[in-house]
């Protein structure tokens, strides 16, 4: 990381760009004036004030009344848990206020009606993560890569089967089956010609009421179609079931 990667984390913690780049200077100064500071920092000196006052208003510099005036950096743990805080409480503020309005005006409703994309691989397998969470009786995981299977969703199907819940993996690929027994879920192999090559990546069923169906892109890309409650997911659902149950049968 350089210089210009850490104005950017600090940003991200809620600081204005003249504030990130005081607050590096200082930790290079040590302690210095808004001369010094404007010196090395790529911020007008005038600028520097304003700056400086809202970082000793966070609680991040300390103010020496002096002639000229002087600032000091409060320590890194300091400035590290107290901007933290101050994340952690707008975060709280303002994901109150999102549930508040989503009390009010009924979004639960209207979004079992839905069919949803997912783009991304990493949002996918967040999105089949909770899928498998939120399962109380039974999930059903068919992919043939295992790198579909990745860590979140591995611990989330061990999570399943240690709470009882019944969990099938499906798949004709060995490695993907070899985690699926490793984890103590029931595995079955399918044949190759029950599978069709139709770029599916994942499948995923919770329950009987809602599932995820993936394919990827040649760029390797990933894409998700998922539904819970809704009419498409308890007919998908009961396709899933029955496939399973057929070529579970002699297993």
């Amino acid at each position: 990381m350089n210089e210009g990667d850490a104005v950017d984390a600090l940003k991200s913690l809620g600081l204005t760009t003249y504030e990130a780049r005081t607050f590096v200077a200082l930790q290079k100064l040590g302690a210095g004036t808004a001369s010094e500071v404007a010196e090395i920092a790529e911020v007008p000196r005038s600028q520097v004030y304003g700056a400086a006052e809202d970082l000793e208003g966070r609680g991040l510099v300390d103010v020496e009344q002096s002639n000229p005036t002087r600032y000091r950096p409060v320590g890194i743990e300091e400035a590290r848990e107290r901007l933290y805080r101050q994340l952690r409480s707008e975060s709280d503020a303002a994901f109150d206020y999102l549930e508040s309005v989503r009390s009010e005006y009924g979004t639960d409703e209207e979004e079992s009606e839905a069919i949803w994309t997912v783009r991304g691989s990493a949002n996918v397998a967040a999105r089949a993560t909770r899928l498998v969470a939120s399962a109380e009786n039974r999930v059903v995981y068919g992919t043939e890569h295992v790198q579909r299977l990745g860590p979140s969703v591995r611990e989330a199907l061990a999570d399943a089967v240690e709470a009882g819940v019944a969990v099938t993996v499906i798949s004709e690929a060995d490695d993907v089956l070899d985690v699926a027994r490793e984890i103590g879920a029931r595995a079955v192999a399918v044949g190759h010609e029950l599978m069709p090559e139709m770029g599916t990546e994942r499948v995923v069923m919770a329950d009987d009421d809602a599932v995820l169906v993936s394919v990827g892109a040649d760029d390797g890309s990933e894409t998700a179609f998922w539904s819970r409650d809704t009419a498409f997911a308890t007919m998908l659902s009961s396709l899933l079931g029955e496939f399973v149950a057929t070529v579970a049968g002699d297993q």
